[in-house]
């Protein structure tokens, strides 16, 4: 089976108000464009992958995926989609650097094609399940309900939450503070800073908490200043007992290799539309396994396509403390009309049906028409 064509969309996926009044530290617009990738063969099989952004952090934009996407594109057609390694390397020798969301996509949509003209799902194209499911992560907004969303969240059996911080000491500590006054041990806090402390800021913050009259053994301090700047990571790894996670600093296998050898976090956020597709994220994880270093499975301002790539990497993963599969339930719309990932007492799903197990795909609604590629 040979593939004949690659067809991108790029789809407006918009957040529920509490979303858009984020007091979130990075910018995070009201509305924003991923990239639908269809990989077509002469078979009949369409393979889907997505490309997802976020311009605030990374810089890309769907117009230049898109455009990455054709550059790439005479490359891939005519080739077997189920030789996904040697289409990667094919990849990576004509972009070398840059174009993360797209190779993202276009990897997605490989394994997708390559399981369903095996007839298998895609966690079984990568070792097999490991987990039958696993728990997921979910970020309430930043704003003034932030306290009552995570409790009716917790109703729902969700025992770990990714909260982003604003970058005023303040707000920020007060926020904290009164959250971890609310949840109980069994429920994990990673505090989001997206890079908007610096180090002395940092340390100054983790010394209130560490003050508390408990020390808030459930918390986890996550990305709190510049992502390359290993040495401060390190200094603040070293002062304090509060595990440290970095993320933004990790798009590529030498990023993350810098991150081990530096022994600048505790926890490694790795995310299969940051660092390339699925099997760079692969490779990524058996690093850290291979350094005794923990690690999450996770997200970034995904639908559901990626979500459910995203889930069945983590549940043929090892260790993963958990994961981060619930991007696609802040958005007002979803665009899959079928199967894909689900979250059923704060833990993720995925059935066993070929490929990512997406059956169908409604973008009438939400194409996005501003923009030029």
């Amino acid at each position: 089976m040979r593939i004949t064509d690659i067809i991108t969309t790029p789809v407006e996926i918009r957040y529920r108000p509490e979303y858009q009044a984020d007091k979130r530290y990075y910018p995070k617009a009201p509305e924003q464009t991923n990239v639908i990738v269809e990989i077509q063969t002469d078979g009949g099989v369409v393979g889907i992958g997505e490309a997802a952004h976020s311009p605030g952090v990374y810089g890309e934009t769907a117009w230049a995926t898109i455009a990455a996407i054709e550059y790439l594109a005479p490359h891939l057609i005519g080739q077997d989609p189920q030789q996904i390694t040697r289409l990667n390397m094919a990849l990576d020798r004509h972009s070398p650097v840059g174009n993360i969301a797209a190779k993202a996509g276009l990897d997605m949509a490989l394994y997708d094609a390559a399981g369903k003209i095996l007839g298998v799902p895609v966690y079984q194209l990568l070792g097999g399940r490991v987990h039958q499911s696993l728990r997921t992560h979910i970020s309430p907004a930043t704003y003034e309900d932030t306290t009552s969303d995570m409790n009716a969240l917790m109703e729902q059996g969700y025992r770990a939450f990714k909260q982003k911080m604003s970058g005023d000491t303040d707000y920020d500590i007060a926020l904290v503070n009164s959250i971890l006054d609310q949840i109980p041990e069994d429920v994990v806090l990673s505090i989001d800073v997206n890079q908007g402390w610096s180090v002395n800021q940092t340390l100054d913050i983790v010394g209130v908490f560490e003050r508390r009259k408990r020390f808030p053994r459930n918390l986890i301090l996550e990305q709190p200043i510049d992502g390359y700047d290993l040495a401060g990571a390190a200094e603040i790894r070293r002062a304090t007992r509060i595990p440290i996670m970095l993320d933004d600093g990790i798009r590529t296998v030498s990023d993350l290799r810098n991150v081990l050898d530096a022994r600048a976090a505790d926890i490694v956020s790795l995310k299969i539309s940051r660092v390339g597709g699925i099997q760079r994220c692969l490779q990524m994880i058996k690093m850290a396994e291979a350094a005794n270093t923990a690690y999450i499975v996770d997200e970034i301002n995904e639908m559901r396509v990626a979500n459910t790539a995203v889930a069945h990497l983590a549940l043929a993963s090892k260790y993963p403390i958990y994961t981060g599969v619930c991007c696609h339930l802040l958005l007002e719309q979803d665009i899959v009309t079928g199967g894909g990932v689900w979250v059923e007492n704060g833990s993720a799903f995925v059935n066993d049906n070929p490929g990512l197990g997406i059956d169908g795909l409604d973008l009438t609604k939400v194409r996005a028409t501003h923009g030029t590629p």
